[in-house]
């Protein structure tokens, strides 16, 4: 018995279709991992945005606090309101705790608001109180105060304005 195999135009274009069905429905998952990765990308863009944001504005801290001039109010322009002028005058520096937790930045899913966690060492000063001789000759001297350091979480609020970041709010919390 023999068989009769004869290629017509209609048998390859039964073949053809069904080669290209399995490609056919790999293309909308190969749309949907596009759309994954373009949005997984923007959320690390936000993501190193941010930090450099929080980079920027802890070396503004920093320098404000070697600063005798009243110049703190460069912190200013990186808070999206007035509340960079409340920051507390005591805190004279702010580091990195690097034995403490990683830091944590989460986006929300709308990419406008951010919210980060930062273990830190916050450097505080305070004036000691001129009620005796003792505080007057030292304040005198350039003494006069009191500093210590503490651990603490820095919670950062920030808001994305105009396509670029800014803080809303910054607190700190005992660690």
């Amino acid at each position: 018995m023999t068989t009769n195999t004869t290629s017509t135009r209609r048998s390859f274009l039964k073949r053809g279709a069904l080669l290209a069905a399995p490609l056919a429905a790999a293309a909308p998952a190969a749309v949907m991992a596009d759309g994954g990765l373009k949005a997984r990308l923007a959320r690390l863009e936000d993501e190193a945005a941010i930090r450099g944001l929080h980079q920027d504005w802890l070396h503004r801290v920093n320098t404000r606090a070697d600063d005798t001039t009243g110049a703190g109010d460069a912190v200013t322009p990186l808070f999206t309101g007035s509340e960079g002028a409340a920051f507390d005058q005591a805190v004279r520096s702010i580091a990195a705790d690097h034995a403490g937790k990683p830091d944590v930045i989460e986006v929300a899913a709308d990419g406008k608001r951010a919210a980060g966690r930062f273990q830190c060492a916050v450097e505080f000063e305070t004036t000691i109180a001129q009620d005796c001789t003792l505080a007057q000759m030292a304040l005198a001297q350039g003494g006069g105060f009191v500093r210590w350091t503490e651990r603490r979480v820095l919670k950062v609020e920030y808001v994305k304005a105009g396509g670029a970041w800014t803080i809303a709010k910054v607190e700190f919390a005992l660690v």
